[in-house]
């Protein structure tokens, strides 16, 4: 089994090293060992693989025997999720990440329960990390400030984006996607829904309104039911 972990950048050298969090995880908790392969990734456009040649208390190096470039796909796909009662977080990243989220919008609707925190960004990233290690998706999900709808119609007027609701007939299953589109916005409400105003601007700003099917989903796992069709649809499962 080769393990997946993040570092901050990565080099041209032949020996990388494995500090920190990262590496203490290796050594202390998978207690890996010498000869064994691991990869590495900045997160962002590149990764390495290679065997461990050395481990110390608190660091280990690797040596190089593979390189590679993350490709980001078009179009991308950003969730726009309202945010989720605090211990239903964990679950709703996790599923967002490992069905192929490029970009993650917090958002701050009306209705919204748990209100976002000091330390939310922190643990967030936390939880997408360990997402793509256990998926083995060397690319990290980017994950923005929080926002109100405000906000996030200032950034999808100009791009084709999707709300999920019940009130609707529209299958998302006939909806038609429009070629070369660069980005497609995906809006989560939170567990209350979506109030009258916020579907309002969200039409007004010419998002497409959408429902999965009959079944009224969790705010957590209608994001993961969503982007599983739309990566169908765009032939990419």
């Amino acid at each position: 089994m080769s393990y997946l972990f993040f570092v901050d950048q990565l080099d041209s050298n032949e020996v990388q090293s494995l500090e920190n969090e990262e590496a203490h995880h290796a050594i202390k908790v998978l207690r890996v060992t010498s000869g064994e392969t691991l990869t590495f990734s900045d997160g962002k456009s590149h990764w390495v693989s290679g065997e461990i040649t050395e481990i110390g208390r608190k660091s280990l190096k690797m040596k190089v025997n593979k390189r590679g470039n993350i490709q980001l796909n078009k179009p991308e796909l950003i969730v726009v999720q309202a945010i989720t009662k605090s211990d239903r977080n964990k679950e709703m990243l996790e599923l967002l990440t490992v069905s192929g989220v490029d970009q993650i919008i917090p958002w701050e609707a009306e209705r919204s329960i748990s209100k976002w925190q000091d330390d939310s960004a922190h643990k967030w990233i936390q939880t997408i990390k360990e997402a793509c290690k256990q998926s083995k998706r060397f690319r990290l999900p980017t994950l923005t400030s929080p926002m109100k709808v405000n906000e996030i119609i200032g950034v999808i007027k100009e791009n084709f984006s999707i709300v999920f609701h019940e009130s609707t007939t529209n299958k998302f299953s006939n909806l038609q996607i429009p070629e070369e589109v660069e980005k497609i916005y995906l809006v989560i409400g939170p567990e209350g829904g979506i109030n009258d105003y916020e579907l309002e601007e969200f039409r007004t700003a010419g998002s497409v309104i959408a429902r999965l099917g009959e079944p009224v989903l969790r705010s957590a796992h209608a994001g993961f039911a969503a982007l599983s069709a739309l990566q169908t649809k765009l032939g990419r499962w």
